[in-house]
């Protein structure tokens, strides 16, 4: 008699379930840079797989490394939030053309409610763009799953994979059922040049070869199960995307369900569903991406494009609410909750950012142009010392580009790992154009926003072992620029008179903020 052995099971983190499918899949290589909501799958597999793991300076630098892990023949993951896809979209969309050899999955978490990000961007619309293979998971367990399947995807196809997920698939724990992990590729390299170097003699080849696999594509998705429709009779249906599907299942059997996880997809299936319905709901985290082609099916859709449903924000599981059968609109909060004074999110308290704001404030500066990082929240009450934040790196420009048109005692604030990320490009532009500003550049030892990762500045790697060091002050002299300043921040009597007297200066000048996030510190000390 055959004995049925229990498949093992575990309570996982969405993130803790992408990185167990990496495993799963067989990886060599796995990289990334910190951004919620995607930072716990680089951490989870720091403990848990014995390969190399990485975090890279920004994310464009992480994906150009897993395409070379990719030409040994190895599987690379490259995760990232949403806003650090924009980063990596230079190697996303030659990397399309010129195809990759071993399986290369890009995880790009998205965040509907902008919830810790500066935008809701929608990274399906990269995936079209760069015509590249989408997957998009409803649940922990079809997360974990949907990797390996991305892996497998991406050697069949010789092209990236991506997989979008959004924040409640990542912070949100489920149980999941574990499997097997394969072996890691054998390294193999294949040196082809006409596949591999993007000069215009092979462009044209290698589009053609792109648009070429486009209808294979939506063939795979086709057999691969991801899309499915659910009807028994119904008259009302729901064609529900990813974590869309959980929700549209809260509403019982009212409604049919067409399951969109998987692009770019036959459209022929959503002709299928909608032929004899005679109402049609949509439901997506982002944009209306998948209700601009429903449309084109269906006279009278309702979704984000006609108000039904809210076009910024999470859906959440009552977004219907008040359409369907025994489901009421959410009712107003109690009153007692409307009277409680808002606690908008702050800085610590001990950090040393709030030191150097009040010194930076005391200097006077005409401008302040802020950047992203935990010390972006000091343009709100009550310190309000930012007066702009656009994107990583950007404040040094922008301080450039206002210098550049007369305006004196410009600052930017910047902290360290951003620039890192992307603010030393900004830093040499400044010098080479011969701006004049201060760069206050807030060194406090870590990743701190994002949960206190390390950095080159530390020179403690991702498994937490002793790596590579990098000296601030060596960069910015590198740089070329006149004058650098270490200061301690909780020494407010030097530090507000560095400030003013480098406000005051002539050319690029850098004051270096420095001291550990109180939460290092603690970490160190114990």
């Amino acid at each position: 008699m055959k004995v049925e052995v229990a498949k093992k099971k575990a309570l996982l983190l969405g993130d803790d379930a992408i990185g167990r499918g990496a495993l799963e899949a067989g990886i060599s290589f796995a990289t990334s840079y910190p951004g919620t909501p995607a930072t716990q799958i680089l951490e989870y597999l720091a403990r848990n797989f014995d390969g190399k793991v990485e975090w890279a300076i920004n994310e464009k630098v992480a994906l150009e490394t897993a395409i070379g892990v990719s030409y040994t023949g190895r599987r690379a993951l490259c995760s990232m939030k949403h806003v650090g896809l924009n980063v990596a979209s230079d190697p996303l969309m030659t990397a399309a053309y010129l195809g990759v050899q071993g399986g290369l999955v890009i995880l790009v978490a998205d965040d509907p409610g902008a919830f810790s990000s500066q935008n809701e961007q929608d990274t399906r619309y990269y995936a079209k763009f760069a015509m590249v293979p989408c997957l998009e998971p409803s649940d922990g367990q079809e997360a974990k799953d949907m990797m390996i399947t991305a892996f497998d995807l991406s050697e069949e196809a010789e092209l990236p994979v991506i997989v979008r997920v959004v924040t409640r698939i990542c912070h949100c724990s489920s149980v999941v059922e574990l499997g097997d992990i394969r072996p890691q590729n054998p390294i193999n390299i294949k040196k082809n040049p006409s596949r591999m170097i993007a000069v215009p003699s092979n462009v044209i080849k290698c589009h053609k070869i792109l648009n070429e696999k486009q209808p294979l594509l939506r063939q795979w998705t086709e057999r691969s199960g991801f899309n499915k429709i659910y009807k028994d009779g119904q008259k009302k249906g729901i064609v529900a995307c990813g974590l869309g599907y959980a929700y549209a299942k809260e509403y019982g059997d009212e409604f049919a369900i067409l399951k969109i996880s998987a692009y770019p997809f036959d459209e022929k299936i959503i002709s299928e569903f909608v032929a004899d319905l005679e109402e049609v709901w949509v439901l997506e985290e982002g944009y209306p991406f998948v209700e601009e082609i429903v449309r084109r099916y269906f006279k009278d859709v309702k979704g984000k494009m006609t108000g039904e449903i809210p076009a910024e924000g999470e859906l959440g599981p009552d977004v219907m609410a008040g359409f369907v059968k025994g489901w009421d609109k959410p009712s107003e909060p109690p009153s007692y909750i409307s009277a409680l004074p808002p606690r908008p999110p702050v800085m610590c308290q001990g950090c040393s950012h709030r030191d150097f704001y009040k010194s930076l404030l005391a200097a006077k500066p005409s401008f302040t142009a802020g950047d992203i990082g935990c010390y972006t929240l000091g343009a709100s009450p009550p310190l309000f010392a930012l007066d702009t934040c656009l994107c990583m790196g950007a404040g040094i420009s922008q301080a450039a580009g206002m210098s550049q048109q007369g305006v004196k005692r410009v600052v930017a604030v910047i902290g360290d790992s951003t620039f890192l990320h992307s603010g030393i490009t900004a830093l040499i532009s400044a010098v080479y154009n011969k701006a004049n500003i201060l760069v206050a550049i807030l060194d406090n030892s870590s990743v701190a926003m994002t949960g206190h990762q390390p950095t080159p500045l530390t020179g403690i790697t991702a498994k937490g072992q002793q790596g590579g060091k990098v000296s601030l002050e060596e960069i910015c002299k590198a740089c070329g620029v006149d004058s650098v300043t270490v200061v301690d921040p909780l020494d407010h009597e030097k530090t507000e008179a560095i400030l003013k007297e480098k406000l005051d200066s002539d050319g690029v000048n850098v004051v270096i903020a420095r001291r550990a996030c109180i939460h290092v510190a603690k970490k160190r000390k114990g």
